[in-house]
């Protein structure tokens, strides 16, 4: 389809230097393939690590289409950046997307605003200090006094659950505070929720029907969230109404609460007795063919190349507004 004069020229921001690049290529690649389908005109920009070069380039576009999961991409680096140059951009902005990615402050902002979330605790593991057996570190040996395996231990600003490991008994727990070290000195050891997985979709402000995720491995890990057969989805999760509609207005006051924009997808675990409790906010939802958003888009009608045009429409109604 020849480019249109009526759309403007989208830059398709992707790669990056983090562990989510391969995801951020794939979600790059399908928004690119789609906007030109639509008569945009488009050009991928692949994020080598240089903010100063990625600005220079991006200036020359109409609209940036941010598709840069995890690291600078969604913790508000890149934001900041686009914000001081002037250029506009999809997905929050700078605030929202520190807040959101950096997984202590956002759970801080959940109990503010009462969304139930599972009890949780920030580990500085320094380097002295990072080969200690739990014992000997305070802050964990309290909590788990109170908390009994199996826990949760995961980076504190990393996505598609990267480092994170489900540890059974204290003779893991060592090896997993190891790896998700890799991914920063702050580490989150939290409560394991059994449940079911869950998600929503805030898509301009509004809750789309929630996901249900199942899972071959106990938990919705790398594997089974990009490997095909290796998760089944139910759109919409079947759940009663009551319950439904409690957790997309968590979802909701979440992406107000963080002052997310354009759209965010919101993940929750659901225990058999009906309480939920809220993981983490996604600012970069991936757009991959195994991603969550596009899904939960289509089971209220609004299909692949439908979704990324209002995107475009509604950072573009920023910049009018």
């Amino acid at each position: 389809m020849p480019v249109s004069a009526n759309h403007p020229t989208v830059a398709v921001l992707l790669g990056g230097i983090n562990s989510e690049r391969e995801v951020s290529m794939q979600s790059g690649r399908r928004v690119m393939d789609t906007l030109s389908g639509l008569g945009y005109g488009t050009v991928p920009v692949v994020y080598e690590g240089d903010i100063l070069a990625l600005v220079e380039i991006l200036r020359d576009y109409d609209l940036v289409f941010n598709m840069l999961h995890g690291g600078e991409g969604e913790d508000g680096t890149i934001q900041t950046a686009l914000d001081q140059a002037g250029i506009s951009y999809t997905g929050s902005q700078s605030r929202a997307s520190r807040l959101a990615m950096d997984k202590h402050a956002s759970k801080e902002v959940m109990v503010s605003a009462n969304i139930p979330t599972a009890t949780w605790v920030r580990l500085e593991l320094e380097e002295e200090r990072e080969f200690l057996k739990y014992q000997d570190y305070q802050p964990l040996s309290d909590f788990l006094t109170e908390h009994s395996f199996p826990v949760v231990v995961k980076p504190n600003g990393e996505g598609s659950t990267v480092g994170l490991t489900i540890v059974e008994n204290a003779s893991e727990l060592g090896e997993a505070l190891l790896v998700a070290r890799e991914f920063g000195s702050q580490v989150l050891v939290e409560a394991y929720i059994p449940g079911r997985e869950i998600t929503v979709t805030i898509l301009n402000g509004r809750p789309l029907p929630i996901v249900e995720i199942v899972p071959k491995h106990k938990s919705y890990d790398y594997e089974c969230k990009y490997t095909d057969g290796m998760s089944a989805y139910h759109v919409p999760a079947e759940l009663p109404l009551d319950i439904t509609v409690a957790i997309q207005d968590a979802a909701r006051r979440l992406y107000e609460a963080l002052g997310c924009r354009h759209y965010s997808r919101v993940d929750f675990r659901l225990r058999s007795d009906g309480e939920f409790f809220c993981l983490e906010l996604n600012t970069l939802p991936g757009m991959t063919s195994h991603s969550l958003t596009p899904m939960a888009a289509k089971a209220v009608g609004i299909g692949f190349d439908a979704l990324i045009e209002l995107i475009v429409k509604l950072a573009l109604q920023d910049v009018v507004d």
